[in-house]
């Protein structure tokens, strides 16, 4: 009924009630629901669920409708927090609730996820993921705060590689990577070019977005900072520019790199990032999380998974099915006031269990 109804969009338990109420006849149908339960039953539910095992049960169902063991090795695991923002103002949290999400970014998925007491545990609780996870022949992709040493032994110790966004809180190795990127030398396209480059441009929504990678050839002028990062193959920055009505933007990101790759798949990994934020932002404008008035930290954590599980189901169905409006919640819509178009969905993903 959860699922279902949040395929439908619904928002929270209230809405979910009131949908299994009106669509009672079709879950009788298509399910073995007999009664719809009452806003406390739905609740202390929650509450007692394994949010673990719920995980896994939703990830196993993933799994087999996709037809494929979805094997971790050359995949990409983007790993991001996100902060329930009105657990902050309930008296039963101490601190906001900080989800850590690990999503598998070529199918969308989310394979495992970590709880914690405010943003400042982000960096014991991404390591600790990390250890839980089978990241064997993976590229790990994480955020400025976890450019960490520790973090990335940690990945390379588990059998993965990193791909980690370097900034100012590695002090002068930042300083000294920046001042190999100048722009003076990055803009320079004859063969002495002292990077290997890569660019891509896309014209879309009313801008033009240019992207380049440039990797440094050499790497042993770092020779003081290489033995303190394990593995590390690569440093590289990418720069992005964009034209949107007559004004120009530019920024300029660095990484490190254990993966001994091209400069074209490293481009990849970083655009592929944005995919964990992304979820997490669909998880507001979709599901309105961060407004969320569930009390309980059981039951956050369990509505959380089930949102994310609904979000792959409709991304994963746009991109294999000739859909006329491309985005979730148009979709999500669709399958509220389309009775049909539900089914076509579901039947996506119950003919193969």
């Amino acid at each position: 009924m959860l699922v279902i109804g949040m395929i439908c969009n619904c928002t929270d338990l209230e809405m979910l009630i009131e949908f299994a109420e009106e669509k009672i006849e079709f879950l009788k149908e298509y399910t073995e629901l007999e009664e719809i339960p009452c806003l406390s039953t739905i609740s202390n539910i929650l509450k007692v669920i394994n949010s673990e095992d719920l995980e896994l049960c939703l990830y196993g169902i993933f799994r087999n409708v996709l037809k494929t063991k979805m094997k971790i090795e050359e995949k990409q695991i983007c790993m991001d927090g996100k902060t329930i923002c009105s657990t902050a103002t309930m008296k039963e949290h101490e601190r906001p609730m900080h989800i850590i999400t690990a999503l598998l970014a070529d199918e969308s998925v989310s394979i495992g996820q970590i709880t914690v007491e405010s943003k400042s545990n982000e960096i014991p609780a991404v390591r600790e993921l990390i250890e839980l996870l089978d990241i064997k022949g993976a590229v790990i992709t994480l955020d400025a705060m976890h450019c960490q040493k520790e973090t990335a032994e940690l990945i390379k110790n588990n059998g993965g590689d990193y791909v980690l966004q370097l900034k100012g809180n590695q002090g002068n190795f930042y300083e000294d990577v920046y001042a190999m990127f100048d722009d003076k030398y990055m803009d320079e396209t004859d063969k002495e070019c002292e990077y290997e480059m890569y660019t891509t441009i896309e014209n879309g929504h009313g801008r033009i977005e240019k992207r380049t990678c440039y990797v440094l050839k050499e790497i042993e002028f770092f020779t003081d900072y290489l033995a303190n990062w394990k593995g590390l193959k690569n440093i590289f920055a990418v720069k992005r520019e964009v034209e949107k009505n007559g004004k120009k933007t530019k920024e300029i990101s660095c990484y490190l790199s254990s993966k001994n790759t091209t400069a074209e798949k490293l481009l990849k990994y970083t655009r592929k990032h944005w995919q964990v934020e992304s979820f997490h932002w669909l998880l507001d404008m979709n599901y309105n999380e961060d407004e969320s008035r569930v009390i309980n930290k059981n039951s956050q954590i369990c509505l959380n998974i089930i949102r994310k599980y609904c979000i792959s189901i409709i991304k994963k169905y746009i991109e294999n099915h000739d859909v006329k409006r491309k985005t979730i919640i148009a979709n999500m819509r669709k399958c509220l006031l389309n009775e049909d178009f539900l089914i076509e969905v579901l039947t996506y993903y119950c003919s193969s269990l």
